[in-house]
This record gives C-alpha cells, structure tokens and sequence, in this order.
C-alpha cells in the first residue's frame, strides 16, 4: 500500500474509534446501550438506515452480481424499497412506538403469543451470524485483492476494529460512527463514477461497449427463464415480499427509528433514507459494470470492486475507497450484532428465563455482542465456499421473510389475526419456504413470494377457528385511523 493511502486508512480508523470510544461513556443502562437513551436525531438516524443498508454484501456483493448480469442488479434498490420505506414511516413505525417496544419480535410477541416472539428473534439471530459471516468474508476478500493478506487475517482484523467501539458502545456509537461512514461512501461512490467513466474512455465508449459486446448486461428486466433473476420473480419475490419485509420488520433498520428522540424524528428518519435511496443503484452497481468494460480478468465475481479500486483510482483516491469498504463493513456488522444482542438479550432471555435480572441486560447485551461478533468471525472463512455472497444473503432471507412479513401486515392492518394463528403460520410458514427452496430447488425469489401466499392463506384459515386478542390489547398493537392517533413516547 501506498504511504498515502495507509495514511487515509489510519486516520480514518482513529477518528472512527475516538468517536465510538467517547459515546461508549454515556452508555448507562440498558436503554441506553440498545436504543441510544432515545436520543437521535432523524438526520443521524437516516444516515444510519442508509448505512446499514448499505453494507458490504451491497457493496462487494452488488458489484459483483452486475458484473454478472448487468444493470437487472439495480432492481434490488428500484423494486419495492421506497414504497416499503414510506411505509414504514407511516404506518409501521408509529404503531411500534405506541406499542412501546424495544424489538419487532417484542411487537410479535405482544400482537400474538410470547412463543413468536421468542422463534422469530431465534431465526433472525441465526441468519443475523450468518450475514455477519457474509459481510467478513467480503471485507477479508478485497483485504486479499488490494493488499495481499490472507483471508484470516482479514477476518480478524475487521472483527477487532469493529469491536473496539460497537461492544462498548451501543446504539448511539453504531448510529454516530454510521453517519460518518454514509458520507465517506456516497462520496467515494461518485469518484469512482466520474472517474471510471474516463478510465473507460468516456461514457460514449462506456456506452457502446455493452451495446456491442454485452446487450443483456443493460436489460432491466432478465428473462423469464433466467437461473437466479427471472422477472417475473423479481416484481413478485423482491417487489412484494424481500423488500417491504426487510424495511417494515428489519431489526438492525427498525432499531434505530426506536432511538429516536421523537415519533417524529423516526419516521422522518425513514422518509430521509428513502430519498437518499434514490441514488444508491449508481454506487453500487457501477463498479460492476465497469469492470467488465475494461475486460478484467476475474477469478470471482466479487473481485469487481476490488479490482477496480486497485486498477482505476489513484494514490490517495484508493485508501479513500478502501476507508469506504471498510466503512460498509462496519455500518453493517456493527448494526447486525448489536440487533441480535438485543434479540437475544430481551425477547430470547426475558420469555425463556422468568426470573432474569432486567438490570444484568447491559452486561449481558455488551458479554453477547462480543460473543456474536467471535461467532460471526468463525463463519466468515466458511462463507466463501457457498457462492456469491449476495445471492447467498437473499436465499438465506427467502427462507422466513414471507412467513414474517404476512404476520405484520395482517397482524397491524387487521383485527382478526389471532394469537395461535401468529403461531402456526410462522412455523409451517419457514417449513414451506426451506422445502421449496432446499427441497425443491425454487429460485429464492418465487420461494419469498410462495411462502408469503402460503402464509396469509395459513394465518387467514388458522384465525377462523382460534380466539382473537381482547379489544383493549388489540387496540395497543394494531394500526387505528389518523383521527385517532398521536404521538405516544414509549
């Protein structure tokens, strides 16, 4: 590496962790470990959404994928995310604040039974480790390409410079530090556009060279028959499923709408990030594209944005996209495991253990993010015998977004879900989605949307033969008209 660019990486990491270290000596209690004592902003917060969002699976894996198949990446961002986004903002975020919960599988187990509650933080936990893996492994990738090191000391390095802050700190470091990584990849995103544009010899040239030489890379919509993206599948799967399930009911999304210091600075936070989502496919998906215009010879896909940041951007520029890989990585992997320590900490421990001690949960929350972050590190290494990471993600998604995502929407926009119904549909609903996809070999996006059908059918037929919820709860946890809604501070 470049003095320079070692330079820029150096100072970057200090500020990083000055930053964390000093939010980590406000952190008190429990509330203020998980949910940042409900002091953010909605500026801050929006960055952080974004920042989560936007993490390295978006940024290695998205790359990499449209160094695949093209611009037909970009639907992943197009489709559903912004309509889901407002929402949430709207409609998902007021009623999780009047409820006054810490968690989605906390406003689960209050609109069904305290066993939802419980399987829903288990499975999301799982996966949670899972993508964490996923993410390490990307970092510990470009670690190799650009500078040599193999790929366990890759793991353990981005492991340890995430815990430095993220165990200590809680939320209100995870949401600061997001907000300084967001704005270090928004702006080293659009270097790399206008650059790569002129190292590719003008966006006349960049144009021609997949007119000529890779048609179907600029199709928006792939075939009906394509392996991994059929259209079809991705309106159906992605539209009406993945994407509003990941932005209504996402833990490491939603959490941080939760620390807001007001209703209103939460859902304004989510109406923030959906308008910075706009320009997102740009950032990710231009890199992948780009290298395969300049011919690079990959051995893996997920080497495109590797590649381009060691072949196309100069001294001082390249430790300035290496800053940003390392940025994603740490929005993403700092918000998964403080996500799933408070997963594990109140809606696995607090159900199971019926004598917890409530004032153990900060040293319990900050003993567990620093054992999921160990777990995640083990996988890591392992993740990258699985395929492209991006894919691998969504798979892993499909297996359980149509089962929750059919639990929130029927469970806040109508009465009648009852609590047993919740139940049942969760569990047969997961083992739909696994036999389909692991059973049957479905593409992930028609198992996310077949899942999510199978899923209101089982919850609509379980609920005409179970008892409803009492009106006074129901009231609590399920959406009421405008006129009767206000704001209510948990």
């Amino acid at each position: 590496m470049h003095p320079l660019d070692l330079a820029v990486v150096v100072v970057y990491l200090g500020i990083i962790a000055t930053i964390g270290l000093r939010q980590a000596r406000r952190v008190k209690d429990a509330r203020d470990y998980f949910l940042a004592g409900r002091s953010l902003t909605w500026w801050v917060i929006g960055l952080s959404i974004i920042g989560t969002n936007i993490d390295t699976n978006s940024y290695i894996g998205a790359a990499g994928n449209a160094y695949d198949v093209g611009i037909a990446q970009a639907n992943f961002e197009w489709i559903g995310a912004i309509p889901a986004m407002i929402l949430a903002s709207l409609v998902f975020i007021p009623l999780y604040w009047r409820a006054g919960v810490y968690s989605i599988p906390e406003y689960l187990g209050l609109r069904y039974r305290q066993e939802v509650r419980v399987i829903a933080a288990l499975i999301a936990s799982l996966f949670a480790v899972f993508a964490l893996g996923v993410a390490m492994w990307a970092l510990a990738l470009t670690l190799e390409t650009y500078l040599g090191w193999p790929i366990w000391l890759g793991v353990l390095v981005s492991g340890s410079v995430v815990g430095l802050y993220s165990v200590t700190g809680g939320l209100a470091a995870v949401a600061m530090t997001d907000a300084i990584q967001v704005s270090i990849m928004f702006a080293c995103g659009l270097i790399i556009v206008f650059l790569g544009i002129s190292q590719a010899g003008g966006l006349a040239t960049f144009a021609d060279t997949f007119t000529s030489q890779h048609p179907q890379h600029i199709q928006a919509y792939l075939p009906g028959d394509h392996e991994s993206f059929p259209w079809h599948g991705v309106i159906l799967g992605l539209g009406f499923v993945l994407s509003p399930a990941y932005w209504v009911g996402g833990q490491a999304i939603l959490q941080r709408t939760l620390g807001a210091r007001s209703q209103w600075d939460a859902s304004a936070s989510m109406m923030f990030a959906a308008l910075a989502k706009l320009f997102i496919p740009l950032l990710i998906v231009f890199p992948g594209m780009l290298a395969l215009a300049m011919q690079a010879d990959l051995a893996y896909p997920d080497m495109a944005l590797p590649w381009v940041i060691k072949n196309v951007l100069p001294v001082g520029v390249s430790g300035l996209m290496f800053v940003a890989i390392i940025a994603a990585l740490q929005s993403s992997i700092d918000s998964g495991i403080n996500a799933t320590a408070l997963m594990i900490t109140r809606d696995i421990r607090h159900v199971l253990i019926k004598h917890h001690d409530p004032d153990a949960d900060l040293q319990v929350g900050r003993a567990l993010t620093l054992i999921i972050l160990l777990g995640a590190m083990v996988v890591a290494p392992f993740v990258g015998q699985l395929g492209s990471i991006y894919t691998v993600v969504q798979q892993g998604l499909s297996l359980f977004q149509g089962p929750m995502l059919a639990l929130l929407l029927l469970g806040a926009l109508t009465r009648w879900a009852t609590p047993k119904a919740g139940l049942w549909t969760l569990v047969t609903g997961v083992f739909v989605a696994a036999t389909l996809l692991l059973g049957a070999d479905v593409s992930m996006l028609y198992v996310a949307f077949l899942s999510f059908c199978y899923s209101l059918a089982a919850l609509l037929a379980f609920s005409q033969i179970t008892t409803p919820l009492p009106p006074e709860q129901l009231d609590q946890v399920t959406y009421l008209p405008l006129r009767t809604r206000g704001e209510v501070s948990p």
